[in-house]
């Protein structure tokens, strides 16, 4: 019997500390799919792969085409531009929040108010559950749910 790689981990990719280590630690990263360097990234929190964000002429289609190959067609996105996590099922997108929060325990998604974001353990954690046992709401429709027309 040969040498065998160990299985990956199971559960999402560990962030850094603060938002803006995360946003400066993929701001180099090219598009996993057309290698470009774009300035709005989605980073799949399964593998780590960095693609082209949902504000590029080709973003949605980028990660729906990772979401085949990564997540069987499901997959989980940290957003760089606003810090929101999107959940990619059947060809439609669903914000889930983000696990950064600023000092006060807020989200702020689009991070409007420009404070310093640090990750909250317990919320990924509990996002992380959510992934390994696919359980997202089924009833989680309506406005933060933006089908995607490809």
């Amino acid at each position: 019997m040969g040498w065998e790689l160990p299985p990956p981990p199971l559960g999402l990719v560990p962030l850094p500390a603060s938002f803006e280590a995360f946003f400066h630690a993929t701001s180099a990263s090219r598009c996993q799919i057309c290698r470009a360097t774009p300035e709005h990234r989605a980073v799949c929190l399964a593998c780590g792969a960095t693609l082209c964000g949902l504000d590029t002429p080709h973003g949605s289609s980028a990660i729906i085409e990772h979401t085949a190959t990564c997540g069987v067609g499901v997959g989980l996105f940290m957003l760089t531009h606003n810090s929101a996590v999107v959940l990619v099922r059947e060809r439609r997108l669903l914000f889930v929040g983000s696990p950064y929060r600023d000092e006060h325990g807020e989200v702020d998604i689009g991070l409007l108010r420009m404070k310093p974001l640090t990750l909250h353990a317990p919320e990924y954690a509990a996002l992380s559950r959510q992934w390994l046992n696919l359980n997202f709401d089924e009833s989680a429709r309506g406005e933060d749910e933006l089908p995607l027309g490809l």
